[in-house]
């Protein structure tokens, strides 16, 4: 039992090894050649802001809504997302200029007219949403944003001045 064990182990570290030292050459042979933008690359942002964003309606799961209401604030995230989706394929071109370094100043500011535009949006999105709710899954809702802003704090301080 004592010789299997060791021989385990004895593979499980020649894998290790093995694999480190592979690993070690193909970084040596990446680092040499400067690398291409992946295609996916963009959608992949895309998809971990999306992700990001959905941990606001995350709190929206944890109140056991009716499919009624379910189904209210659906149509109400489709409205929306119809009703801005000019506006946010706009901010898309613009801020492709801006990655391009060909952003002009009267760009800069239809840029921050849009970004106030989709913030108010998104502000009555949500007050459209709190109203579906009922009164105790408001207060729920709070607390739940109460909670995870404390673990957000807790988990990322904000840094201090300096003096």
């Amino acid at each position: 039992m004592f010789r299997t064990r060791l021989g385990i182990a004895g593979v499980i570290l020649g894998l290790l090894v093995f694999g480190g030292s592979v690993f070690a050459q193909q970084t040596q042979q990446n680092s040499n050649t400067a690398a291409p933008p992946q295609p996916g690359a963009q959608m992949r942002r895309m998809r971990m802001r999306r992700r990001a964003m959905g941990g606001e309606m995350r709190g929206f799961r944890e109140l056991n809504l009716t499919d009624q209401q379910k189904q209210q604030m659906r149509s109400i995230m489709q409205t929306q997302g119809q009703g801005s989706q000019a506006q946010r394929e706009e901010m898309r071109q613009l801020m492709q200029k801006r990655r391009a370094g060909t952003l002009t100043t009267q760009d800069e500011t239809r840029a921050k007219e849009l970004r106030q535009q989709l913030m108010q949006s998104r502000q009555g999105v949500r007050t459209q949403m709190m109203n579906v709710l009922t009164a105790d899954q408001k207060a729920k809702l709070e607390e739940i944003i109460k909670t995870r802003r404390a673990n957000h704090e807790k988990l990322n301080p904000r840094k201090r001045p300096l003096l």
